[in-house]
């Protein structure tokens, strides 16, 4: 398999996405990928974290006991296509909107691929 740098260009991201495709990832498929930002202070990490529960993102917030200068960790789990454009762009988002708490990406991981989405309709509650 030879590697397209348009697709898996020699950066950070590229090279995870191309030892990933390498595994059998499917580039361009939606997968949850959760990224990690750490703070200086815990109290940032939570204000962060209400920042992004406003915007719909799954978070958890833990303190951290294991990065000198961080006290703590927003987990953040988005639903991308995973593209070299759109890892980059979300960390790029992330990065931006977390500068003014200190905050600093600390990584990213797919964490799986996303189901086809089951529709239900309840009409009427049943009765008790």
């Amino acid at each position: 398999m030879d590697r397209d740098f348009s697709v898996f260009p020699k950066d950070d991201n590229g090279e995870v996405l191309w030892v990933a495709r390498q595994r059998g990832l499917q580039i361009g498929d939606e997968h949850k990928v959760r990224f990690a930002l750490i703070f200086p202070e815990a109290n940032d990490a939570l204000k962060f974290g209400v920042f992004l529960l406003r915007q719909g993102y799954w978070v958890q917030v833990n303190e951290l006991d294991d990065k000198p200068g961080y006290a703590a960790e927003a987990l953040v789990v988005m639903v991308l296509d995973v593209t070299h454009e759109e890892i980059t762009g979300a960390e790029s988002w992330l990065a931006d909107n977390s500068a003014s708490l200190g905050g600093k990406n600390d990584g990213w991981e797919i964490q799986g691929k996303v189901k086809a989405v089951t529709s239900v309709d309840f009409n009427e509650l049943p009765e008790t």
